[in-house]
């Protein structure tokens, strides 16, 4: 499906900004913009009704996040860190 927006110069030029900082297109960002917007499904649904579905949102998903957040270390996920009572 296509859809058409008259957007006026200055917000195109902000939406393509914001996109482009993401990497993306306004196209695709605007996509993104959207499904941020609608109310999600079930996933364990769509995992059984629609598989390619719930990857591209995953995907959507997984996109949202900053990929400059800092990783935990193996200490800081090991079992003895995350429950250090039982040892």
């Amino acid at each position: 499906m296509t859809v058409t927006i008259d957007l006026p110069p200055d917000k195109e030029a902000l939406f393509t900004a914001q996109a482009q900082a993401r990497g993306l297109s306004l196209g695709q960002w605007m996509l993104e913009v959207a499904d941020q917007n609608v109310q999600p499904v079930s996933i364990a649904h769509l995992q059984r009704t629609d598989p390619a579905e719930w990857a591209r949102q995953f995907d959507v998903w997984v996109d949202s996040h900053d990929p400059n957040t800092p990783v935990l270390s193996d200490e800081a996920m090991s079992r003895e860190s995350i429950y250090p009572d039982l040892i």
